[in-house]
């Protein structure tokens, strides 16, 4: 009986394995993701949801525009005096004739925390012919009541026209003059859709970064539109109502709950008792009770006798 016995040299086994682990380490990482990546289903594209408003129309003209030639639109003053706009001038590539319509929007679009709004436009250019749209380039005139600016104590320069496209994008707005009632306006525009005639509002950025509340509740009022530094000079002052409403102790009851918030030990001072009621944020009040007795004679013959 003859036994053969093949003697393999281990080199000749651990170069193979040297090659085959990590080709073997290499697939489990590698091929799970190349799977993923064949059987994932194609991504679809994001589409912007178109925003939806209500309208008023308010003004509509047809209007000859000559080639590369700028036509101004003049808004009749009964309509100029709802919306504030004056004129509007475009300028297109070839002649047509188009129809303008000039809406006024209803539905509030603008977040006003960040903009005081005086009036959302919706402006719309259309071939006479075809009915199809037409984005010509031009410019808009404006104004805005000084009264509305001293009352809310806001610095004409800071007016400005917004146009929405896909976002709200701040146009390139100059201050043209001034009279006994307005401040006059233009802002440059490379197409028409909804504009705003707006006021940016005065915060402090470093303070709305903690107090964001603060600023968004004041926004909505209409008579603390102004810097935070307005009130707050130095860091950590703090500002009592009643040093800017003087005539608050003509108001008893207003007096009385002052009183009441100064005097308890639980309480910061005054304003906690004015934030009661003057506030949009939502606010339990706890044990606030003020007892009224009443005393009266009557005498039931007199009513008999009525």
């Amino acid at each position: 009986m003859v036994i053969i016995m093949t003697i393999t040299k281990r080199s000749d086994v651990s170069v193979p394995l040297k090659l085959t682990v990590p080709a073997i380490i290499v697939g489990l990482i590698i091929l799970p993701n190349i799977t993923l990546v064949i059987l994932k289903p194609p991504s679809k594209p994001e589409i912007s949801k178109p925003m939806r408003y209500k309208t008023t129309l308010l003004f509509s003209d047809v209007v000859d525009i000559p080639e590369h030639t700028s036509v101004k639109i003049k808004i009749p003053p009964e309509i100029s005096e709802e919306i504030g706009l004056l004129a509007i001038v475009i300028k297109l590539p070839q002649s047509m004739r188009v129809i303008v319509n000039v809406s006024k929007v209803v539905t509030p679009l603008i977040p006003s925390e960040e903009y005081d709004i005086l009036s959302e436009i919706e402006i719309t250019f259309r071939d006479a012919i075809t009915g199809k749209i037409v984005r010509p380039s031009g410019s808009l005139y404006f104004y805005v009541p000084k009264d509305f600016i001293k009352v809310k104590r806001y610095d004409p320069k800071r007016v400005i026209m917004l146009k929405y496209h896909n976002t709200w994008i701040k146009l390139k707005t100059e201050m043209l003059g001034e009279d006994l009632r307005r401040y006059y306006y233009v802002a440059e525009t490379e197409s028409f859709s909804v504009f705003a005639i707006t006021v940016e509002r005065l915060v402090s950025e470093n303070c709305t970064k903690c107090h964001h509340d603060v600023a968004v509740e004041l926004s909505l009022s209409p008579y603390h539109n102004f810097n935070c530094t307005f009130c707050h000079p130095g860091m950590s002052r703090n500002i009592t109502c009643v040093q800017c409403h003087l005539d608050i102790g003509n108001f008893s009851a207003h007096e009385r709950f002052i009183g009441w918030a100064e005097n308890n030990t639980m309480m910061m001072g005054s304003n906690e008792a004015c934030i009661g009621c003057h506030t949009y944020a939502k606010i339990s009040l706890y044990n606030i009770t003020e007892r009224t007795y009443i005393s009266f004679r009557l005498d039931i013959r007199d009513l008999h006798e009525h």
